[in-house]
This record gives structure tokens, C-alpha cells and sequence, in this order.
């Protein structure tokens, strides 16, 4: 990803994880989900069950972070 889009990740996943907030349903492709690995080396991230309305370059994932 580039650096635009790195600055545009990190305010998302910012939000996402904002008020104490530790589990999250997010929907992400596979270069986003290297990259909330990255910027968590400690959480748990778990792939749900794709739905028939699932686009194949993004997939649900629930994601937790250790704080």
C-alpha cells in the first residue's frame, strides 16, 4: 500500500478501535489485513463466513486487538 492510503488505514482503524473498543467485525482485502497484522502484531483476527453479497477482493474478518 502507499502512504496514502497507510494514513487513511490508520485513521479507520483508529476510529474502529476508538472509546476502549477491542473487538471489531471489519471488512478488509488481503494487503489491509497485512497491515492491521503489522500495526498489531498481538491481536487475534479471525476470518467469518463469507456471504453471498461478498466481494472477492474484500472479506469480513473480526479483529482483536490487545490493548
Amino acid at each position: 500500500m502507499n502512504h496514502q492510503k497507510d494514513k487513511r488505514l490508520d485513521e479507520f482503524l483508529s476510529d474502529s478501535f476508538k472509546d476502549g473498543a477491542c473487538v471489531r467485525e471489519l471488512r478488509l482485502t488481503n494487503a489491509e489485513l497485512k497491515y492491521v497484522r503489522l500495526k498489531f502484531p498481538k491481536s487475534k483476527v479471525t476470518k467469518l463466513p463469507e456471504t453471498n453479497n461478498s466481494t472477492p477482493k474484500k472479506l469480513w474478518y473480526e479483529v482483536r486487538i490487545n490493548r
